[in-house]
């Protein structure tokens, strides 16, 4: 590994060490051996969410508006914990929502990049998946934990309609949908106006106007 890569395995390390959760991934420690550092993590039996995603897409069925409830709200649980923490995770996607066989339970995993928020709360670093990126990250802003909120909102988004909220040809085509905020509406009969009305609120552009995690959990439709 680069020094980029040592630091980030280090970090995953120690924010995993100290974050005790159901739904994140458990560490039970890390060792050198060979020159290389090792993490000796929980084994996550049932592949991804982005995997899961492509099942439905590929069989031509819906997720089942029960079964997007209970995968959104445990990952809501596990996002409480890290925030409340005081950290970020920076790198919320499908890809990073690691699924347990047994009784459908989700852990919330790679936190390499994870940051701990300093004195004013706020990171600076351009970092992240490009689809899942906050228009404020975008814009080159200081930003908070509500950018990993967006990130759920386009999760959530994924679930119910097998593609990203916002897409593009190139990076840059791609950060100016994601600064005008606009995507097209879940329009299926298949789900909820809850749902619906979640993802707007989650994408809302605005990151002061976007819940916390605490207030996503408070809300009555979840």
């Amino acid at each position: 590994m680069d020094k980029a890569q040592i630091e980030d395995v280090k970090n995953e390390s120690k924010i995993l060490s100290f974050i005790n959760n159901t739904f994140i991934v458990k560490y039970f420690e890390s060792f050198i051996e060979n020159n290389c550092m090792n993490i000796v993590m929980e084994y996550c039996d049932g592949g991804d969410l982005s995997g899961l995603i492509n099942h439905y897409s590929k069989v031509n069925k819906f997720i089942p508006e029960e079964k997007i409830w209970k995968i959104f709200i445990q990952i809501c649980i596990g996002i409480n914990q890290i925030h409340s923490k005081k950290i970020l995770h920076r790198d919320l996607k499908t890809m990073n929502i690691f699924l347990i066989k047994e009784n459908d339970q989700i852990r919330i995993g790679d936190l390499g990049v994870a940051k701990e928020l300093n004195a004013n709360s706020f990171a600076n670093t351009f970092i992240g998946t490009p689809y899942y990126l906050s228009p404020e990250i975008c814009e080159e802003k200081p930003y908070n934990e509500k950018s990993d909120i967006w990130a759920l909102g386009c999760i959530l988004y994924e679930m119910a309609t097998f593609k990203h909220p916002f897409n593009a040809t190139n990076q840059g085509a791609l950060i100016l949908k994601i600064m005008r905020g606009t995507y097209d509406p879940i329009n299926t009969k298949e789900y909820s106006l809850e749902l619906k009305k979640t993802v707007e609120m989650l994408l809302e552009k605005i990151y002061t106007k976007r819940p916390s995690i605490k207030e996503i959990l408070k809300n009555p439709s979840i």
